[in-house]
């Protein structure tokens, strides 16, 4: 087991300055997700971690192993790291077979150790009995699972996955996610993917790192960064989440779902709000009267849309409850927030 260590990276791409000084630890044997959307620097940050792409400033480690510094940049083909990149990406002149094999050059694996190395890692994926298929009669999750044996072949240090399951219908991409996390966790394999999948990124890894301009914002376990958000950036970024105006004195918080007036010395800020904190009943006594405006049915859950009639606030907010719901459009609803109280000052 290996862990990574990145210490203030800095990457341009022509004038482009795509990572601002990021730093991350990821200890040994871990699976972690870098979690931002589309232009933040996850794949560069990847590829820099590969050797891929050359770092402006700042230090990569695996382990004690200083792999990248200004003035040492130690290429991609010596960093023992495996790489499973968007779909797939085998060679299609090659078998499934040759494939696992490419890395295992010849200088140092005999040929018999090359042949039961590709046996182990094709029964390791459930593939024992396709190594002659062409990458062209795989299904696109066989594919990324030869993709993956080509990654482990080598015994990498760390693994590192680029979006490998985005190509996936929503069914298979549950399923070989789940396969995928739990082969790397069982070998106990250091392994970073990126996605801008927020589902994705809580179900499978063990951490998470919310990313945003270059910059690692917020880092810790799937439940740490779900219900303790250190921004509301962060919360939005693993979840539905309402961002609502508050104030606050003392220790009380005024928000839209609140009853009663803030005093007019209280502090400008914001707060945060799970729709699942939100109750939604019939009853006159538990919480705020609203009107249900849309109601998004899921099966095993559904998200109720409603207005505060007496309120000030007239933006329109949302609580998730069970599937099995009562409500409909225009009907009159009671409404009470139960949940932790996120504040965030105005800045």
């Amino acid at each position: 087991m290996t862990s990574l260590e990145v210490n203030a990276l800095t990457v341009h791409l022509g004038t482009r300055k795509v990572l601002d000084e990021l730093s991350i630890t990821i200890a040994a044997g871990t699976f972690t997700a870098i979690l931002g959307p589309s232009g933040c620097g996850k794949t560069t940050l990847l590829r820099a971690i590969a050797g891929l792409v050359p770092p402006t400033s700042g230090t990569i480690r695996f382990g004690k192993q200083l792999v990248s510094v200004s003035s040492l940049v130690l290429p991609p083909h010596k960093r023992r790291i495996g790489y499973v990149p968007q779909e797939a990406a085998l060679f299609p002149h090659l078998s499934v077979a040759e494939n696992v094999a490419f890395a295992l050059d010849k200088e140092h694996y005999t040929k018999d150790r090359r042949r039961v190395i590709v046996s182990e890692m094709l029964e390791l994926i459930g593939l024992s009995h396709f190594g002659d298929r062409m990458p062209g009669e795989l299904s696109g999750g066989q594919q990324t699972r030869v993709a993956l044996a080509r990654a482990l072949a080598i015994e990498p240090k760390i693994v590192l996955l680029d979006e490998p399951f985005s190509a996936l219908d929503a069914a298979l991409r549950n399923e070989l996610r789940e396969e995928v996390s739990t082969l790397l966790k069982k070998r106990e394999t250091t392994a970073l993917m990126v996605t801008h999948d927020r589902e994705e990124a809580l179900v499978t890894a063990d951490m998470i790192a919310l990313m945003r301009e270059g910059r690692i914002v917020q880092h810790g376990t799937p439940s740490e960064v779900y219900f303790a958000p250190t921004t509301p950036y962060a919360a939005v970024s693993t979840g539905d989440a309402l961002v609502l105006p508050a104030k606050r004195a003392g220790e009380s918080v005024f928000h839209p779902l609140t009853s009663g007036v803030s005093p007019e010395s209280s502090e400008s800020g914001t707060i945060v709000i799970r729709p699942e904190e939100i109750s939604v009943s019939h009853d006159p006594h538990s919480g705020q009267r609203a009107i249900v405006t849309k109601i998004e049915y899921y099966g095993h859950d559904a998200v109720v849309e409603f207005g505060l009639i007496e309120s000030a606030y007239l933006g329109t907010l949302k609580a998730r409850i069970s599937g099995n719901t009562e409500f409909h459009l225009g009907q009159s609803i009671y409404v009470e927030h139960h949940g932790p109280i996120r504040w965030f000052a105005n800045t």
